[in-house]
């Protein structure tokens, strides 16, 4: 049973504000291909940059398709300019 509401994106250069789809873990989590309990572990509070979310009382929701979720995965990409020589599978080389 999909869970997520669909909300069209307006295209019209109109000045109202953008509106988003919601979905929860389990939908983020089958769109980027992780598992859930990965998503659900990067809203805690403790986590170093918790994904951008919105919480309805218990309920966790993800505005899919907004700037803050797109920029937080943003600065996830590796690629070979950012990446720390000498490190190998995230551990430090002694």
């Amino acid at each position: 049973m999909n869970m997520s509401a669909q909300i069209a994106i307006p295209m019209n250069g109109s000045s109202q504000k953008p509106t988003y789809e919601f979905i929860d873990c389990r939908e983020l989590a089958l769109r980027w291909c992780l598992p859930e309990s990965w998503v659900r572990e990067q809203v805690r509070a403790r986590s170093a940059d918790p994904l951008p979310h919105v919480r309805f009382g218990k309920y966790v929701r993800f505005r899919w398709g907004s700037p803050e979720l797109e920029d937080w995965a943003e600065r996830r990409i590796v690629s070979s300019s950012n990446r720390v020589v000498g490190r190998a599978l995230g551990k430090e080389s002694t």
